[in-house]
């Protein structure tokens, strides 16, 4: 295993934004490799979720291996290297796979554990003469706010520990994959150091999570203003087959909400890569594949 450092490196806040950038440059440096990556990472990630009982389980658990193979990608654009589409799979290659497996077998247990903690919030945190009012309402809308009202101080105080718990879930995983793809990490070792250098960066994570923010608002907006724009002729001009029209705005917003997750997701896997340059890498002249060294 290649040296690991003992602590995280605290960087300033501007760093936040910088990781963008390096994800932008990662991105247009290999634009149409990346583009296919995620075309075939979308529908593996298809197929696999079609399968009966076990496929939201393989999802967990083989997340983390196509990350850490994205990260080695990234790794090899930072040495000049030509991003494969070979690099996707990489992760699946040699010593690190149990590990990035386990990253994956710990979130299942972890979302297990969230998924359950809510449901016992929810039905804890309400009286259950409420519940059977609730029961009665013909309207949605009023059904809602009846269960907002039900809820008790206890309910309240559960929801917000499942937002920090789910906080913690992403502060664990953040930088594991990379760890363990680059740096030789246990899986244990790397949940344990992304967590610390999420926790101790949390100003850059604050700027970063604002212009992610941002990003994504901005993308919704523009997206969903070109799907109505494109479909306002149907609408118009569609009196007698209005739900046609409507159905057809939806379909043209999920396909350029499709394109923008394509665009997007590249950057973020960049940004990723340069949060951990930032404070986990260590100085190597070859910062390469475990498996092959």
């Amino acid at each position: 295993m290649k040296s690991m450092i003992g602590e995280p490196r605290v960087v300033e806040a501007g760093r936040g934004a910088a990781w963008w950038g390096t994800g932008w440059r990662l991105f247009t440096s290999n634009f149409w490799t990346w583009i296919g990556i995620m075309i075939i990472y979308i529908i593996i990630t298809v197929l696999i979720s079609q399968v009966p009982y076990v496929g939201d389980v393989g999802h967990w658990l083989l997340t983390p291996v196509f990350m850490g193979g994205l990260m080695l990608g990234c790794a090899a654009i930072e040495r000049n290297e030509p991003l494969r589409v070979a690099h996707l799979f990489e992760g699946f290659q040699g010593v690190h796979f149990v590990p990035l497996m386990i990253i994956g077998a710990v979130n299942i247990a972890l979302a297990l554990g969230i998924g359950a903690l809510a449901v016992a919030g929810v039905m804890g945190g309400m009286k259950l003469a409420d519940v059977a009012r609730m029961g009665a309402i013909g309207d949605p809308f009023e059904a809602f706010l009846g269960s907002a009202r039900a809820m008790t101080g206890t309910g309240l105080l559960t929801m917000l520990l499942i937002l920090v718990i789910a906080a913690v879930f992403a502060m664990l995983n953040w930088f594991a994959p990379a760890l363990v793809a680059l740096r030789g990490a246990t899986a244990f070792e790397a949940m344990k150091l992304s967590f610390m250098s999420s926790l101790r960066n949390w100003a850059p994570f604050l700027v970063y999570g604002a212009i992610g923010i941002a990003i994504v608002v901005a993308a919704f907006l523009l997206f969903g203003g070109l799907a109505l724009l494109l479909g306002a002729g149907a609408l118009l001009g569609s009196s007698n087959n209005g739900w046609g029209a409507v159905i057809g705005l939806v379909v043209l917003f999920v396909v350029l909400a499709m394109i923008a997750a394509l665009l997007v997701w590249p950057v973020v896997f960049g940004t990723t890569y340069a949060g951990y340059k930032d404070t986990l890498g260590v100085a190597d002249d070859e910062i390469g594949n475990p498996a092959y060294q």
